[in-house]
């Protein structure tokens, strides 16, 4: 299995949509060559998303070398997922500290503005969780809302509630134990998946001929 960076730059997304699917029991093809049969309860991403290329000639070609670099099922795409409401540096830009190291009086410190403060868990979760704690001081740095994504190793998590404190909900439940310290990616969240089908995006061409965009649909990766 291999990674393959679906680089959003090269693409013109005209629609995002993801969801968690609870009655699937199926995750696609894993290494073995067989179906990923994940318990029931866990539930399965599941994304779809529109690219629109205006008959560009290299972002088409382009597109095409990373469908067949996807192998069908076999191979895992490492999608960024914007959000126009995400939680980055608009919301807690990178803050530094002084030259003695220490934050100002209200702890916190110099904006450096050009990167989203990151935002760490303070203790140990267990796989199957579905609360976790972030530190929200040194220097202090705004909570997440409610319906913030965030992902770690690639899998995808949402926020669906939160209290001023650091404590978060989430679903679906954590794919791993995660450790004190780990930093969550939220800018963007980038999210390991698989095709859905072997045929996705087989008829690029012939949509793109007729000035039609292109869905493909991808499935969460538990094959790790």
């Amino acid at each position: 299995m291999a990674l393959i960076e679906w680089p959003a730059e090269q693409f013109r997304t005209t629609k995002t949509t993801y969801h968690v699917d609870w009655t699937s029991r199926g995750a696609g093809v894993g290494l073995s060559g067989s179906e990923q049969i994940i318990d029931t309860g866990t539930g399965i991403w599941r994304f779809k998303i529109e690219f629109q290329f205006d008959h560009d000639r290299a972002r088409l070609r382009r597109f095409e070398a990373l469908v067949r670099e996807m192998r069908g099922r076999l191979n895992t795409a490492v999608i960024p997922l914007y959000d126009a409401y995400a939680y980055d540096q608009g919301v807690s830009p990178l803050q530094e500290r002084w030259q003695d190291d220490t934050f100002f009086s209200d702890d916190t410190g110099w904006s450096a503005g050009t990167a989203v403060q990151p935002m760490i868990t303070t203790g140990v979760a267990a796989a199957g969780a579905n609360q976790i704690t972030v530190d929200l001081v040194n220097p202090r740095r705004p909570s997440f809302d409610v319906g913030d994504l965030f992902t770690v190793n690639g899998f995808l998590y949402s926020v669906v509630r939160r209290n001023a404190g650091g404590w978060v909900k989430i679903e679906p439940p954590l794919r791993q134990a995660i450790p004190a310290g780990t930093v969550l990616q939220t800018t963007p969240p980038l999210v390991y998946a698989k095709f859905a089908t072997d045929g996705e995006g087989e008829r690029a061409r012939d949509l793109l001929s007729w000035g039609e965009p292109v869905t493909i649909t991808f499935v969460e990766d538990f094959d790790r």
